[in-house]
């Protein structure tokens, strides 16, 4: 086995080690990604997944896809945003501060005057702490603009797309080549008719980067899109590992392969 990604059926925060990271898919393009020392929460929203309205549990948790602000209180949680559009963002992640004290804001436009939230404009935006470093590219999409993430913490190298479709993804994966060798977790468009501009940026970043896992994203859980992509590019990059989320609240761990082995 080359690597170890799997639905975990058990509850609760277990704390993954530095390398290693817990994944639950929030709907659509939402994720959370737990490390060993951060909660990281990519484009959050609870209207719904793919063209399907979500509907809120009686106990929104992350294993059914929603984030309680009670349940997540005491971690460190760091929250992105790609941009404006209401299927990326919900200003209700705002509110989630009253709740956690150890939470921070990165937003790929400028949201807000609040000088307390971290607004990554670009062109090719970076914003560098102890504990993590942030390198965005960028793109104009139906109005509004947009970044790619690309983040480094605790041993991981994740990246998320958001809508982003750069003019030329060649040269923006250049200026993310220079910031990371590798991508560990990938969540892009979930497409792989060659003619689309993003499954050639798809190719572009997985032979640029040869991400250890890739999820699909932006079309309802379990949607046959999903499943198609996973056929396809397994059937082209045998060695690519592809999550497809079947469900909202789907759970996978992600272990390194050196460490799967």
């Amino acid at each position: 086995m080359s690597l170890l990604f799997v639905l975990i059926a058990d509850y609760g925060f277990a704390q993954p080690s530095n390398g290693n990271a817990t994944v639950w898919y929030l709907g659509h393009c939402g994720f959370a990604v737990k490390t060993g020392n951060r909660l990281l929460i990519f484009d959050y929203q609870e209207d719904r997944d793919g063209q399907q309205s979500k509907v809120r549990p009686a106990k929104p948790a992350l294993d059914n896809g929603w984030i309680n602000p009670e349940e997540i209180k005491h971690l460190s949680v760091r929250v992105f945003a790609s941009h404006s559009h209401d299927d990326h963002y919900d200003p209700v992640v705002l509110d989630w501060k009253k709740t956690v004290p150890d939470i921070e804001y990165f937003f790929g436009w400028n949201v807000s005057d609040d000088t307390s939230l971290h607004c990554l404009m670009g062109p090719r935006a970076g914003y560098k702490s102890k504990e993590l470093e942030i390198a965005t590219i960028n793109s104009h999409h139906s109005g509004v603009p947009e970044v790619a993430w690309l983040v480094k913490v605790d041993g991981l190298v994740i990246y998320h797309n958001g809508d982003c479709q750069p003019a030329d993804p060649v040269a923006e994966y250049d200026h993310l080549k220079k910031e990371a060798d590798r991508i560990d977790i990938a969540f892009v468009p979930p497409v792989h008719d060659e003619s689309l501009k993003y499954t050639k940026q798809n190719a572009e970043l997985f032979r640029r980067f040869s991400p250890q896992f890739v999820f699909p994203m932006h079309v309802v859980a379990g949607g046959a899109m999903y499943l198609d992509f996973e056929k396809v590019w397994k059937e082209r990059i045998p060695s690519l590992s592809i999550g497809v989320p079947r469900m909202m609240g789907e759970r996978f761990t992600y272990v390194p392969r050196e460490m799967a082995r």
